[in-house]
């Protein structure tokens, strides 16, 4: 069952890029309603500061909890059992936790900037501390997966006095090394435990101890920083990214005048809090427009159960619009027997890669549903371009239009990021975004180099997204894949999208990636990965004639494809190529060292992440009688590979 606009919003629509009664006007926030060019461009004749009812995060979501104080700002679900009985947060309770929680992290802070690190799963609190934290000075969410090492970096980078994380009744996380996380961070100055069994360091008691209202004037800057968010890095600390209160402000808000900007809205919430996605672009636009977040549960999408049963819980809970990546929805539309009659869905967004063409139009044809593609990064405060929802059918393949105050182009830029030239309509090159949205920096300023282009002819702050992309002659957005996704055969460049594509044609296919295999002779050689739909088999040469049959390019046409139980995805949903790629290096180092040692011993193989780029670490057993040969051989047969080696020999 498809819900449909009401006349009143139709009309509404066709006359005006804002709600009924949501024009701007001092002291409320404006409403958008953004479905053309028409309604960009009239946008963008406001400044956007006149968009708030408050200059801060504090400021908005205080003005929104006084719209309907005993609203629920949050139902998190404890359960994917829609009958389960949730637990909800009304905007009051939000509100009170956290002036309560930033009074706590100022008196814990003392004398020190307050910095609060916040390592939690998807619970109320998370969010809770997040915006207190950006209310008494600075919030800074990770990832609760990352190795213990990586989280006290980004903690000393960060310069963290207080830390809010859980235990393991929330499951496996880096809270099972506490005392040796704490040892490596010197600025830390208070442990706070979510659910803790001890009341002298359990987080709600110490925020429930703390006087209602702030006990202090909160910074009123909206360019301040709020949050140091970490992004990207598969193999160093991740960097830190500077994120304000007006751009995470304005990222909210965007995001909700393309997916809903009602009152009445529920927004689906299942990516973490330490993405942009889940913590600015659905959890602060839903509350910043006195939404309910509806969290499913939480582990999100990785809950099996979360899918099995998401058309009941979207029924139940009259989801209106919610965000996931291309995997999710293939998982969703994948589901036997799925019933979605009489859900609410308005809006279904999905990012991190490209939507199949065969996933686009399949979704619709069983749901009724338009998958919008969306495309943005941490660096932008969340999105940069998006498919409105005009009730027609998106370009396929496209990310869509740029949203208003920024702006999207295709350059070349040298080694040293410096512009060179811009490309022509259809060309490719590096994407780069300008705009309002644009983060002043990174912790470390030295990363800032390698992100903001040098020598634009504008004169203008303009960010290099690591994108390869275009920009059509209607303003469309095109991504080819990340810089260093592209597939280099014997220097020429692959689109791994094309093999995916191709892929997940077949019945059997849920998801596809395709990425580089190191190659002596050509450096690197296509191969994909599948993960089939349950119950499904197809074999491998099926798999690779379909591709020598419809791949356009024949240098693009894998030399293997390999089927794996279960795609390796980022936490937020993302397919996790690093994870393949660091996997296939090390199944060809070891190829590579076997076939050199033969029957003269063996060899076992590790990849060192450590560095700037990966590295192979061969430690070959061999008698002391071969020891040099042996080496001699090992290093020759990997002269020619491309990735970095690391070889020592052992006395079998």
């Amino acid at each position: 069952m498809m819900l449909t606009r009401s006349a009143a919003q139709q009309v509404n629509h066709a006359t005006s890029p804002w709600l009924e009664n949501g024009a701007p006007a001092a002291g409320t926030l404006a409403r958008g309603n953004i479905r053309s060019v028409a309604d960009i461009r009239a946008v963008e004749k406001i400044d956007p500061d006149y968009l708030f009812p408050g200059r801060t995060l504090y400021e908005c979501i205080r003005a929104a909890a006084a719209l309907e104080p005993q609203k629920p700002a949050f139902i998190y679900l404890l359960s994917p059992d829609p009958e389960f009985a949730p637990r909800i947060i009304a905007y009051r309770e939000l509100l009170d936790g956290i002036e309560r929680s930033a009074n706590l992290f100022r008196a814990l802070s003392g004398d020190a900037p307050a910095v609060v690190s916040i390592i939690l799963p998807m619970l109320p609190e998370a969010l809770i501390a997040g915006w207190g934290a950006a209310t008494a000075g600075i919030g800074n969410p990770i990832n609760p997966y990352l190795e213990v090492r990586q989280v006290a970096g980004i903690m000393n980078a960060a310069k963290t006095t207080v830390l809010v994380t859980t235990t393991n009744k929330h499951g496996a996380g880096v809270w099972d090394k506490l005392e040796q996380l704490t040892g490596l961070v010197p600025t830390l100055r208070k442990v706070l435990i979510v659910d803790s069994q001890d009341t002298s360091n359990d987080f709600r008691t110490a925020v429930t101890a703390q006087p209602a209202g702030l006990a202090f004037a909160p910074n009123t800057d909206p360019h301040a920083e709020a949050t140091y968010l970490p992004t990207g890095g598969t193999t160093a600390a991740p960097k830190l990214v500077r994120m304000t209160h007006r751009g995470q402000l304005l990222a909210a808000w965007t995001m909700g005048a393309h997916a809903g900007a009602q009152r009445d809205g529920v927004v689906g919430h299942a990516m973490p809090n330490f993405h942009v996605g889940g913590g600015v672009i659905i959890s602060l636009r839903a509350v910043l427009h006195g939404q309910t977040v509806l969290t499913l549960t939480a582990d999100g999408f990785r809950n099996p159960g979360v899918i099995k049963n998401f058309w009941g819980i979207a029924r139940r809970y009259r989801m209106t619009s919610l965000i996931a990546t291309p995997a999710t929805a293939a998982a969703i539309l994948s589901a036997p027997n799925a019933d979605a009659e009489g859900h609410c869905i308005q809006t279904f967004n999905c990012g991190g890669s490209t939507i199949p063409v065969e996933l686009l139009r399949g979704f619709h044809a069983r749901f009724g549903i338009w998958l919008r593609e969306l495309w943005g990064m941490t660096e932008i405060h969340g999105m940069v371009t998006i498919h409105p929802d005009d009730g027609t059918e998106p370009v396929a393949g496209s990310v869509g239009r740029v949203v208003p105050w920024h702006q999207v182009k295709a350059v070349l830029v040298d080694g040293d990021n410096r512009f060179v030239r811009e490309c022509a309509p259809g060309e490719r090159g590096v994407l780069v975004i300008g705009g309002v949205g644009v983060i002043p920096g990174y912790v470390d300023p030295q990363v800032d180099a390698e992100f903001f282009v040098t020598g634009m002819p504008d004169g203008k702050r303009w960010a290099n997204t690591g994108d390869v992309g275009t920009v059509d002659d209607k303003g469309f957005v095109w991504i080819f894949g990340r810089a260093k996704d592209v597939i280099i055969r014997g220097g020429h460049n692959i689109d791994p999208k094309m093999i995916e594509e191709v892929l997940v044609c077949h019945p059997a296919v849920q998801i596809a990636a395709a990425i580089g295999r190191p190659d002596a002779a050509k450096g690197e050689m296509p191969i994909a990965f599948v993960q089939l739909k349950e119950g499904m088999q197809v074999s491998s040469a099926e798999l690779l004639d379909l591709c020598k049959k419809r791949v356009e390019e024949r240098a693009a046409v894998p030399v293997e494809i390999l089927s794996i139980d279960k795609m390796p995805m980022t936490a937020v949903g993302k397919i996790n190529k690093p994870v393949l790629r660091m996997q296939t290096l090390q199944r060809v180092a070891h190829e590579v060292a076997t076939r050199v040692i033969g029957s003269s011993g063996h060899a076992e193989v590790t990849v060192d992440e450590s560095g700037l780029r990966p590295r192979a670490v061969i430690r070959a057993s061999v008698a002391t009688a071969e020891a040099t040969k042996i080496e001699q051989a090992l290093k020759a047969a990997f002269r020619d590979y491309e990735f970095q080696t690391s070889i020592e020999i052992v006395d079998a």
